[in-house]
């Protein structure tokens, strides 16, 4: 080997790697506004040594590949943290709504609306012969039973619009998950080919990150360069392959959707994402609709015991002031026999404990009722088809269809489900609203109207009164609205950091880069320099000849 021609190589290795040196620096300076980019580096190595005179040299420069500037670690804690926060944003709009639904700031609320009701009952009361103060009565209890049917249209509406929101998350979990899935059979044909795959690494991180922010999930890499993402546990992106996430109705919960995943449900396994905020959301929904459609129930129930007792100005007795409570049923969808409840009726205001209570079936002619409040059994007893079943002021009839209920089957009876929603006032005509506590009484006797006011301040809902019971509802709303948004703005805080260190380590500097390029050029120009040096060498050489 000449040494003048090794020169020569040489510096065409250093122009060479030079040129795909600023190759990779234009590519980062073009590229250092795009979301999710990763700066990259020509990894720059000397070649092999050769022996010449005795003696070792160098033979040049060349670029050994281009890696990502990347700590997979954090990206591992950006993706988690990612998931919570999404969790903890859309835990606070739940409970935002929830708070805009049963809040009293405008005036407008429950509270408002059950002051200006009893409100009404005392003045009636003062004077119960009065025709205007029995109008205005009945007009205040419109006002609170629409303001009860509202809250819960609303909650329900929520409700709903929470699990279309689910099944269209799950849409996005498989459509990202096929594109994870894509994007893992072309890095791992690159990378086997001896390439680097830079840009679609960076592309299948930001699809893992947009996973994150739905669902929290768990990553691994093979060594082909391919990752398996679980979801709840379970798989849902294997190299190549996919599992599809589908959406159902809980069949002993209508309002709550199953996440099925591999033949498995994982809602209880999903632990962050949006969607588990969604899971706390719907939480919080059925439990205010479950709360006001107590206190619904309650006020029904106490206000027509002691309305119903009284005396109208007309002579009536024995009205009910609100429309009757009615008996909800709903048999589980597991039951193998063949029976329904044909129909379920209010009994006795006095026994009803506004309880709910479950009908087992421990075989085809025996049945136990559980309160599934209390965990208590109620009533048991032989079963006959269309025979009624009764029980703390309930009475439910079954009847076989196409055969007896079977061991295992159940049926859920209650008195307050949908209480809010169909709360109405049954008094229509003003002379019928029973102030006085007997016949005779009429017009002048209140003892009954001062009966109604009472119960304002009787505790008639687990040990609190009707306006305590509600200030509770909206107290714990409040507070776990409130505790949404101090859990967002820490993980929001932690989760800037985590980004802005991330920045620091992967991000494009445009500085930065400049610099590397004026670097790169002056080594490129030495590099042609030394090629022209060799050039001039070699002409002199063939001079002498």
């Amino acid at each position: 080997m000449s040494s003048i021609n090794a020169v020569f190589d040489i510096a065409k290795t250093a122009l060479l790697a030079s040129q795909k040196a600023i190759n990779v620096t234009s590519h980062n300076i073009a590229n250092a506004n795009t979301e999710g980019y990763t700066r990259q580096r020509a990894v720059l190595e000397t070649k092999n040594p050769v022996n010449f005179g005795g003696l070792f040299f160098g033979t040049g420069v060349d670029v050994a590949g281009v890696e990502r500037v990347y700590d997979s670690y954090q990206t591992m804690q950006l993706r988690d943290a990612s998931s919570g926060l999404a969790r903890f944003e859309t835990r606070g709009q739940h409970m935002a709504a929830l708070e805009s639904i049963l809040n009293d700031f405008d005036g407008s609320g429950l509270s408002t609306r059950l002051d200006a009701f009893f409100n009404s009952v005392n003045d009636v009361a003062a004077n119960p012969s009065s025709y205007g103060e029995r109008a205005a009565l009945l007009s205040n209890a419109r006002v609170l039973t629409d303001t009860f049917n509202m809250a819960a249209t609303n909650i329900n509406r929520d409700l709903a619009s929470v699990n279309t929101r689910i099944e269209h998350k799950v849409d996005a979990i498989n459509g990202l998950a096929s594109r994870i899935a894509g994007f893992n059979e072309q890095i791992s044909t690159i990378e086997l080919s001896g390439l680097s795959a830079n840009d679609l690494r960076d592309k299948r991180d930001l699809l893992l990150e947009e996973l994150s922010g739905i669902v929290d999930i768990s990553v691994t890499e093979n060594g082909t360069g391919q990752v398996d993402v679980y979801v709840g546990g379970s798989f849902i992106v294997a190299a190549n392959k996919t599992s599809t996430l589908t959406s159902m109705p809980d069949p002993r919960d209508p309002d709550v959707l199953n996440l099925m995943l591999n033949g498995g449900t994982i809602n209880a396994r999903v632990t962050g994402g949006s969607l588990k905020g969604d899971f706390e959301g719907i939480a919080q929904y059925k439990d205010a609709r479950e709360r006001v459609n107590l206190l619904s129930a309650s006020i029904v129930k106490e206000v027509n015991l002691v309305h119903s007792s009284g005396y109208g100005l007309d002579g009536s007795t024995g009205t009910d002031f609100f429309s009757p409570l009615s008996v909800y049923t709903n048999a589980s969808s597991a039951n193998t026999g063949g029976a329904a409840i044909t129909s379920g009726l209010v009994t006795d205001l006095n026994a009803l404990t506004l309880d709910d209570y479950e009908i087992r079936f421990s075989g085809p002619g025996a049945y136990n009722v559980v309160n599934l409040d209390t965990d208590a059994v109620v009533s048991n007893g032989a079963y006959t088809s269309g025979a009624a079943i009764t029980f703390d002021g309930l009475s439910v009839v079954i009847s076989d269809s196409a055969r007896a209920p079977q061991a295992g089957d159940r049926f859920v009876v209650s008195a307050t489900k949908n209480a809010a929603i169909e709360m109405g006032v049954e008094v229509t005509d003003p002379r019928k609203i029973a102030a006085s506590s007997t016949l005779a009484g009429i017009p002048g006797d209140n003892a009954n109207a001062l009966a109604l006011a009472d119960l304002r301040d009787v505790a008639s809902i687990d040990g609190a009164t009707f306006s305590q019971f509600y200030n509770g509802i909206v107290t714990d709303i409040g507070t776990e609205a409130n505790d949404a948004r101090i859990n967002y703005e820490a993980q929001n805080n932690f989760t800037q950091e985590l980004r802005a260190a991330r920045e620091a380590v992967s991000g494009v500097s445009i500085e930065e880069e400049a610099i590397n390029l004026v670097k790169l050029q002056r080594a490129y120009e030495a590099a042609a320099k030394v090629m022209s040096t060799v050039d001039q060498m070699m002409e002199t050489i063939l001079r002498l000849r």
